[in-house]
């Protein structure tokens, strides 16, 4: 009896190790370099470029159309606050004219439709 259950026991722990982990949304790695959120089911990855961001938008590991979508980001630094409007830049990529220093906390809301928007926090 105490082999059957040390053998049962090495079992389950073996079938573990095999089990490849589940991705449903997509991968949480960044893409295109940036920082990647998890919001509503969507993949939200900011990237922070020479005077701009770009927020690219995937949903279970495929483009998300974002020419309807409009946006906002919200930049908090050492008590500074700079605000900018996101514009669909292609595919499921939006734009903004905006500078993220290191160590700011931003704020992006984007919105598509009639849908209600969707707030994801970031810290640089």
């Amino acid at each position: 009896m105490k082999n059957l259950s040390l053998v049962s026991g090495l079992l389950c722990a073996a079938s573990l190790l095999l089990i490849p982990p589940a991705l449903g949304h997509g991968s949480p790695e960044p893409q295109h370099g940036g920082v990647v959120q998890l919001e509503h089911e969507l993949v939200f990855e900011l990237v922070r470029e020479k005077q701009a961001v770009a927020l690219y938008i995937s949903d279970h590991g495929e483009p998300y159309q974002t020419k309807v979508m409009s946006g906002t980001i919200m930049v908090l630094d050492k008590g500074s606050k700079a605000d900018a409007v996101l514009h669909p830049a292609g595919e499921n990529k939006m734009c903004a004219d905006i500078n993220i220093p290191d160590g700011a906390k931003v704020l992006v809301k984007v919105k598509s439709g009639d849908h209600h928007p969707v707030t994801v926090r970031y810290t640089f």
